[in-house]
C-alpha cells in the first residue's frame, strides 16, 4: 500500500488533538495526543478499534508482547487487562492515535445488511487466523488507502460548521464495514454474534470485572459461560492469553495500585480491599507484575510526580 495518505491523516488528528485527549462531536471518536513516552502501566483495552496515525506503542498480553504503530490498526472485542507503553513519542512527532468505539448490536446489524461478501467468504474470513496477535480476541493489521480515505473523510467533518453528526454516523458505518472484511473481520465477526465462543466468554469476564475483589469459585464462571469446563478454560486462554485466576489477579492489582496512588491507602490495606488475605502473597503478585513491591512502587511514583504518572495512566490506553 502506498499509504499517500497518512501524512494528510497526521495533520488532521494533530490540528484537531491539541491536547492529550479530545472527545469529539462524534460520540464514537476520540483523538490521542503525547510527545513523551511512557512506562509501563496497567490497563484495560474495552472493545474498540484503535489506529496508530503517528509513533507507536507495545502491548504486553500477561507474557506476550504486541507491537503497533504508525500505519496499523488493533482491534480488541473484550476487555482485556493489559501493559501499556508509548515508545516512539517527541514533541517534533508525538504519537497520535484515534480510537472508534462501536457495539456488537452494529456488527450484528452490519452483518445482517452486508450482501456483498458470500457464504463461502465469509466462512473464510471467520478462520482467517491472525498472525500478528498471541490471542484470537485482539489483532494487529496495516491500514489500506480505503481505511485511510474514510478515516480522513470523517476526521475532517471536525473543521466543518454546523452539525455533522449525519454523516459522520455513514462514515461510521462505512468504517465498520470496512474493518468488517478486513484482515481483522474474523475477530469482529465473533463478537457479533450473541451465542460464539467470544460472546460467551465476555459474559464471564464481565462478571469477573464486576466481582473481581470478592471471593468465589472461579468454577461459577463455566455456569456464566455456558460452556463445558474443558472448553470453557481452553477458549479462555485462547481469547486473553491468561487463565481466569490470573485474570482476576491484575484487575486486583490494578485497582490496589489506584488506591495507593489515588486514595492514598497503606499498601497492606489496597491488598486487603481488592480481595487479598495474604499481604505476602500481594506483595509477591505485586512485583512480578509492576517490577517493584508496592511501597518501593508507590516511592517511584511519587518521585516522577503523581500528576505525571496520572496522566500516563491516562494516555496510554488507547
Amino acid at each position: 500500500m502506498s499509504h499517500i495518505l497518512l501524512p494528510d491523516l497526521q495533520e488532521a488528528v494533530s490540528r484537531h488533538c491539541p491536547e492529550k485527549v479530545t472527545h469529539t462531536a462524534f460520540d464514537f471518536l476520540t483523538l490521542y495526543r503525547t510527545e513523551t513516552v511512557t512506562d509501563p502501566v496497567l490497563v484495560v483495552y474495552e472493545p474498540r478499534i484503535y489506529i496508530v496515525v503517528q509513533g507507536q506503542k507495545v502491548l504486553h498480553l500477561h507474557d506476550h508482547p504486541l507491537p503497533y504503530g504508525e500505519g496499523q490498526y488493533l482491534i480488541s472485542t473484550l476487555d482485556l487487562p493489559v501493559s501499556g507503553q508509548i515508545t516512539h513519542a517527541s514533541a517534533e512527532a508525538p504519537y497520535l492515535a484515534l480510537c472508534i468505539s462501536f457495539s456488537p448490536t452494529e456488527m450484528e446489524q452490519l452483518l445482517r445488511e452486508s450482501q456483498s461478501a458470500s457464504s463461502h467468504q465469509a466462512r473464510k474470513m471467520a478462520f482467517q487466523k491472525n498472525n500478528s496477535s498471541p490471542i484470537s480476541a485482539m489483532g494487529v493489521s496495516r491500514i489500506t488507502d480505503e481505511l485511510l480515505d474514510a478515516l480522513l473523510r470523517l476526521v475532517g467533518l471536525l473543521a466543518k460548521e454546523g452539525d455533522q453528526t449525519f454523516l459522520a454516523q455513514l462514515y461510521k458505518k462505512e468504517l465498520l464495514y470496512l474493518f468488517l472484511h478486513g484482515q481483522q473481520g474474523h475477530v469482529l465477526r465473533e463478537i457479533a454474534h450473541d451465542k460464539s465462543d467470544t460472546a460467551r466468554i465476555n459474559r464471564a469476564i464481565s462478571h469477573l470485572r464486576n466481582h473481581f475483589q470478592e471471593q468465589f469459585e472461579i468454577g461459577t464462571l463455566v455456569d456464566i459461560a455456558g460452556m463445558g469446563q474443558s472448553s470453557f478454560y481452553k477458549r479462555f486462554g485462547e481469547l486473553t492469553g491468561m487463565t481466569p485466576v490470573q485474570y482476576r489477579t491484575k484487575l486486583r492489582l490494578q485497582e490496589a495500585r489506584r488506591l495507593m496512588v489515588h486514595e492514598d491507602m497503606k499498601a497492606a490495606s489496597a491488598g486487603f480491599q481488592v480481595g487479598y488475605d495474604s499481604p505476602s502473597q500481594f506483595s509477591r503478585d505485586y512485583k512480578k507484575t509492576f517490577g517493584r513491591p508496592p511501597q518501593a512502587d508507590l516511592r517511584y511514583i511519587r518521585s516522577m510526580g503523581v500528576e505525571t504518572y496520572k496522566q500516563q495512566h491516562e494516555n496510554v490506553w488507547f
